[in-house]
């Protein structure tokens, strides 16, 4: 299948380090339970709706969320206008489904003093975007933590193979809940045992809304959706990537630690920030802003019991 369209918005709001408080006494400890696992010395989130006039402490901690809603809106906007003229009216008269994604599924508890509106926007189906691209056939929510948006892309890849439909729009967005946050990180088993402070350096959690309209029409990116690598066979199969001649760049998209390989590898978590579900979609982000063409960079999203889950785009 082809991206025939991709866009990505994140806060304009600056990076705001995390601050322990005995109020929080679960997120406090989960917080540095994460900085064990993690091996750094602090968190940095960047966050929608962060109120520059609120005690720092709790700055991240109750952000308004419809600044997060309004991200959606505009990335689905510029999603849509990437398309020449000719291919919207094509995608509003096509057989199109929409999939929304997420990393935390019902997260509106979270939110502060939201109503009950804006919690269905966030906790089931945005159904303005929906409308936006004139949607009439299939429409779901995929919940799947940090792999949503992969297992999106598997279930659009069997709707444009089977040509059920001519389009499949994702929508997705990342909500990085403190609390959420920590606790997903103490889940993953073979990053325990790390020391902390060994490294001045910190984690950083940027929110993140992104909108990917994919076809079989072609376009600059195709992308090819690979099956699941059992634990047992992780490891030779990620040497095998490594060293194979198709493969130009691996980016991995967190869950491992990463062998380095003269340039071969990149972590897009150390260089854009971790997104949850949208952080494997970074490495387009990062064909584009490198302005990459002739090549193939392979997406690796590891899981907990360490097996692999990743997708191929050639550019």
């Amino acid at each position: 299948m082809y991206l025939a369209s991709c866009a990505f918005e994140e806060p304009e709001e600056p990076l705001v380090l995390y601050y322990p408080s005995w109020l929080n006494v679960w997120e406090s400890h989960s917080y540095n339970n994460a900085l064990k696992s993690t091996g750094k010395t602090g968190w940095g989130f960047k966050r929608f709706g962060t109120l520059q006039e609120s005690y720092i402490r709790e700055t991240i901690r109750k952000p308004d969320y419809i600044p997060y809603i309004e991200a959606m809106e505009k990335t689905a906007d510029s999603a849509l206008h990437q398309l020449s003229t000719k291919e919207r009216m094509r995608l509003f008269k096509s057989r199109t489904a929409f999939i929304y994604v997420d990393s935390w599924g019902e997260s509106g508890v979270f939110e502060n003093n939201i109503s009950a509106l804006h919690a269905s926007v966030i906790n089931t189906l945005p159904k303005s975007l929906v409308k936006k691209f004139s949607v009439t056939d299939v429409t779901c929510k995929i919940r799947g933590e940090k792999y949503a948006l992969i297992q999106a892309m598997r279930l659009a890849q069997d709707y444009l193979n089977w040509n059920v439909f001519d389009f499949v729009i994702i929508c997705g967005g990342y909500r990085a809940i403190p609390l959420l946050t920590f606790t997903a990180e103490n889940i993953n088993p073979r990053r325990k045992g790390k020391n902390s402070g060994e490294t001045s350096a910190i984690n950083v959690s940027i929110e993140r809304v992104g909108c990917f309209i994919f076809s079989q029409r072609e376009s600059r990116l195709k992308i090819e959706c690979g099956v699941y690598v059992a634990p047992d066979s992780a490891d030779r199969w990620l040497s095998a990537s490594m060293h194979g001649p198709d493969i130009d760049l691996l980016a991995y998209a967190g869950g491992r630690d990463i062998t380095e390989l003269s340039g071969k590898t990149i972590d897009l978590v150390s260089i854009y920030g971790a997104s949850g579900c949208l952080t494997p979609a970074l490495s387009w982000q990062y064909i584009t802003h490198r302005e990459l063409s002739g090549g193939c960079i392979r997406t690796i999203l590891a899981d907990n019991l360490g097996g692999c889950s990743y997708f191929d785009t050639w550019y």
